[in-house]
């Protein structure tokens, strides 16, 4: 990697410098070649050592990544902010501000704040810290982006729920803190519904109603993943209101039935995949019980959302295979974090 200065006087180009950091989250890692093909690529101006990524795993559909910097100063590519979503960030120790929409909240060890993926941010420290990063998909979180303007960049420490956030963070942030693959899906839903709580406190009286009926509609989905035509005019049969009615919430909150269930089914493919009891099980077969069956469109899917193929997603994560089975792969190696001239 080469350094590139922010002055032209050698003083200060020893002093401050910037560095284009990517693939340091687990999905992006598998497919990080070029920043702009990635969602998670950060301009970092600073004056000590780059930040570094000390660890990064995945907890369901969440990315989470602890980083270790100094006197830094980020801001996203644009072209990551194709990614949709919720970043909720943990300060495990030091100081640290995040700016969002002309808001911005400063916080210290235990602290924790939300901006989002899709517009631009900035994470500024002043000093050594370190920092747990936990980006959350928006098909996980029911939340309007219409109305989330008034919980990013903001202080929720006081809101009743932030104890319990707190808590799962804080766990998360441990060095020995090693979440098995069985284990990750329900400690991803946990930060979920803590998320969900905290926001729910911060929020002005009246808007957990809609919040409510959104995770309704969600839950029912997702318990019926397994069958077909699961439409927005089925939909609004089972919750006895319209199909234009149920197409409006879920565009509130930045999807659609047909995206949504695309993206849990997917996820469900990806557990299934990992699973050490279904090693032997074809993908196809675990597709198909999904209600996948198209092959090409799968592998296609799988990739935009995870990075990798089904087959090479199952080798990475089970780094093992069993000759003989139709979709064996022998192992790989994780691909390192990738470090760029701005």
């Amino acid at each position: 990697m080469t350094d590139h200065p922010t002055t032209g006087d050698a003083a200060s180009s020893a002093a401050s410098r910037e560095v284009l950091l990517y693939g340091w989250l687990a999905s992006e890692s598998l497919v990080a070649e070029r920043p702009q093909d990635t969602s998670d690529a950060i301009l970092v101006r600073t004056e000590g050592s780059e930040p570094r990524v000390d660890r990064q795993f995945r907890i369901g559909a969440l990315d989470v990544a602890m980083v270790t910097g100094e006197t830094v100063d980020v801001e996203p590519l644009p072209t990551a902010r194709r990614w949709r979503g919720v970043v909720l960030g943990y300060l495990v120790d030091g100081e640290l501000t995040v700016s969002q929409g002309g808001q911005s909240v400063t916080l210290t060890a235990g602290d924790f704040a939300f901006y989002t993926g899709a517009q631009s941010y900035r994470v500024t420290s002043p000093g050594p810290h370190r920092y747990l990063v936990v980006r959350i998909p928006t098909a996980s979180i029911a939340l309007r982006h219409s109305a989330f303007a008034d919980v990013v960049a903001t202080d929720l420490s006081r809101t009743p729920s932030a104890a319990v956030l707190r808590g799962i963070l804080a766990a998360l942030a441990r060095p020995d803190s090693h979440p098995s693959i069985s284990a990750s899906a329900h400690l991803g839903d946990a930060v979920v519904a803590a998320s969900h709580a905290v926001i729910a406190d911060a929020r002005a009286p009246g808007t957990a109603t809609a919040m409510s009926f959104f995770n309704s509609l969600v839950i029912w989905l997702e318990n019926n993943l397994d069958q077909d035509d699961l439409s927005a005019e089925r939909l609004a049969a089972a919750h006895f209101v319209s199909a234009r009615y149920v197409r409006r919430v879920f565009a509130a909150n930045g999807t659609t039935v047909s995206g949504l269930v695309r993206q849990r089914r997917l996820e469900r493919i990806r557990d299934d995949l990992i699973d050490p009891r279904l090693i032997r099980v074809p993908i196809r077969t675990i597709s198909e019980r999904w209600g996948m069956p198209d092959a090409t469109g799968v592998s296609r899917a799988f990739s935009r959302q995870f990075g990798a193929s089904p087959r090479r997603y199952r080798a990475h994560h089970l780094r093992q295979g069993h000759e003989g089975t139709d979709d064996w792969a022998p192992p790989i190696e994780p691909f390192p974090v990738r470090k760029g001239t701005s």
